[in-house]
């Protein structure tokens, strides 16, 4: 609760969805043997009539350009459903699509997937014109698997709320449950019941935390962060300054709720 009366603040923790990412992926390089004669043969000159390379001056034929995707799911999902959409500079080009270890397949200037599993995943588009092909565009991406984790009020130096006052932040500790780190990217506050003559929609202005998808907050695996301390602001609240009587809010109580995203 937050008491505008005697600023004390209590509010129940609550769970929120963790999207925890476990990405994996592998490189290998392969090799390749000299491609000079085979030892104990001779190797016979060719006449310049006969070579079946190009003659002198002329230039292979060059790749058509490769196509540009537009469209695509963001970097970290938890949707199982993706679409893409890509554009290409010649009209005239056949495009093939091809998602993680499955087969090119003939698709057009968008395509979509269903039912994807947890983990990282690899599209890939590119265009065929008179027998050649363009080198492929890509993207990769990991949809993620939700998890949970603990959101728990600290309200120590909490400041004075009142018309016109700054917003007040409100501090938190998040813990991590899970064997892996996670980033929180998104918390909330919320007011769960409105008292009497002095409802929450008209009177407070909620505020988010900082912590985003650009900015998220990590949390090690089994760990616990205090915000602000870990470099990102709690959500927050201010009292509107409204040209009407407010002073059915004084000494009232609001009933918070937190809740929030990550991934790991």
């Amino acid at each position: 609760m937050f008491d505008l009366r005697n600023q004390s603040r209590r509010a129940a923790a609550s769970k929120a969805l963790v999207a925890l990412i476990g990405a994996t992926g592998c490189l290998a390089a392969v090799a390749y043997a000299a491609s000079g004669p085979t030892p104990g043969r001779v190797q016979l000159p060719v006449a310049a009539d006969a070579a079946a390379g190009p003659t002198q001056g002329s230039r292979p034929a060059a790749r058509p350009p490769r196509p540009r995707i537009v469209r695509h799911p963001g970097k970290n999902t938890l949707s199982s459903t993706v679409s893409f959409r890509f554009v290409t500079r010649l009209p005239q080009q056949t495009l093939r699509c091809k998602l993680d270890a499955s087969a090119w397949k003939p698709c057009g200037s968008r395509v979509g997937y269903r039912g994807l599993g947890v983990g990282s995943h690899l599209f890939l588009v590119r265009a065929e014109s008179e027998g050649k092909r363009s080198l492929p565009a890509r993207f990769g991406w990991v949809q993620s698997q939700p998890r949970s984790f603990l959101i728990e009020p600290d309200p120590a130096d909490l400041g004075r709320l009142y018309p016109g006052a700054p917003p007040v932040s409100l501090p938190l500790r998040l813990s991590n449950p899970n064997s892996a780190p996670i980033l929180v990217t998104g918390l909330r506050v919320a007011v769960t019941a409105d008292p009497p003559g002095c409802p929450s929609a008209a009177n407070l202005e909620l505020i988010p935390s900082s912590a985003s998808p650009k900015a998220p907050v990590r949390i090690p695996a089994g760990g616990s962060v205090r915000l602000p301390d870990a470099g990102a602001a709690p959500p927050a609240l201010a009292l509107r300054d409204l040209p009407v009587d407010q002073d059915a809010c004084q000494g009232v109580q609001f009933p918070l709720a937190f809740s929030g995203e990550a991934h790991g």
